[in-house]
């Protein structure tokens, strides 16, 4: 069982009881005696937690590597650390690694041009580990860069994972991994799926290698088949293309509000434009337009549009389901501010940091804006 963070992220339940008094019918002397029943019992609870984009760009590298100890070629911890409280108090933590990873000692950050006239990217071999120390269970691996690095940049990506002790979804080694799948987390039956609405360098040829989102036929088709499988939470990481939008596309609106009309899934997070977006509840069910980005290398001079201060800004989607009496499944969120801050790229819970009065001034000035600029778009921000 994980160790529970009952700061300003818990959410909290309560069970309601009735007394019933019980007394002699003959013999009113007797004492009265008082005893508590549940009208009903606790219901179960899932609380689960997704973040925004990881990109392992050059900055993070960078950083990443100035913070490895003797021996280690990157340390990716310390940059995520100031999190781990939040991740922890998850059942279920879910990360999303946009780009493919490299083997142990392969190149890392920039890996080539795409045919596209995009950069290929590569993760480094260490990141799954650090990103498992902080506190991380799954990643959803469906993007736009999944296929950067071609079939063995997948089957790579997919042992590292594994060997990190983190469950994925999103792309696979083969017909039978691309099959959907569920898992157990205190005693619910959940699953996990992941999607790419398209690709830096084309699709491979291969359908089942990268789950696709181009039509809600598929997703609709993968909920059905978990609800068969037992699954009684669904959980969908969509990965689309458009970037630097405030709100989300008409046609992503459309697809995801039909993909919720259909199928039902019980939450909903975006990938892929960079910046944040509103969250709101399509037909009940919670979606998160646009998580941000995690971690990345962007809101620096010289990226073009992605030199916008918003690309430093994400959302930690924070949620606990609870069950009803009648078999349903309730959920409620929670909306914490990530600040991914210049120089250091350490990321930051940006409005509890904002109440330590031993931050810098200068680390003052950068989570006051990124949190003020998070605010525009999405409300009550923890």
């Amino acid at each position: 069982m994980r160790a529970r963070y009952l700061g300003a992220f818990a959410l909290v339940s309560a069970a309601s009881l009735v007394v019933v008094t019980v007394s002699g019918a003959t013999d009113v002397a007797d004492p009265v005696s008082v005893t508590a029943a549940r009208v009903q019992p606790p219901g179960r609870t899932v609380s689960v937690v997704a973040v925004g984009d990881f990109l392992a760009e050059g900055l993070v590298n960078n950083a990443a590597r100035a913070a490895a100890g003797p021996g280690v070629r990157f340390d990716y911890e310390p940059l995520l650390r100031p999190l781990a409280p939040v991740v922890q108090w998850a059942d279920v933590a879910i990360c999303h690694m946009e780009t493919p990873i490299t083997g142990p000692g392969g190149t890392v950050g920039f890996a080539g041009d795409g045919p596209y006239g995009t950069n290929l990217v590569a993760a480094a071999w260490e990141t799954p580990f650090d990103l498992r120390r902080v506190g991380f269970d799954r990643c959803s691996t469906a993007s736009n860069h999944a296929y950067d690095l071609g079939t063995d940049g997948v089957r790579v990506t997919l042992e590292a994972l594994d060997a990190a002790g983190l469950g994925h979804s999103g792309t696979a080694r083969s017909p039978q991994e691309a099959a959907v799948s569920t898992f157990v987390v205190n005693g619910v039956r959940m699953a996990h799926l992941s999607y790419a609405r398209n690709s830096n360098t084309g699709f491979p040829a291969d359908d089942w290698r990268i789950d696709k989102a181009l039509t809600p036929d598929k997703v609709i088709a993968d909920i059905a088949a978990a609800r068969s499988a037992g699954a009684e939470l669904v959980i969908v990481s969509m990965h689309v293309y458009v970037e630097m939008l405030p709100t989300p596309t008409t046609e992503d609106r459309s697809l995801v509000t039909a993909i919720i009309g259909a199928a039902h899934p019980d939450l909903v997070v975006v990938h892929g434009p960079h910046v944040p977006q509103p969250v709101e509840r399509v037909g009940g069910t919670p979606v998160y337009w646009s998580l941000g980005n995690f971690i990345s290398g962007m809101g620096v001079a010289g990226r073009g549009k992605y030199s916008d201060a918003r690309t430093l800004d994400g959302v930690l989607a924070a949620v606990r389901f609870t069950q009803q009496p009648d078999g349903t499944w309730a959920s409620d969120t929670s909306n914490v501010a990530l600040c991914n801050v210049t120089g250091s790229r350490v990321v930051y819970p940006g409005v509890p940091m904002l109440q330590d009065p031993t931050i810098s001034a200068g680390l003052r000035t950068q989570l006051t804006a990124c949190v003020n600029r998070t605010a525009t778009v999405v409300n009550d921000l923890r």
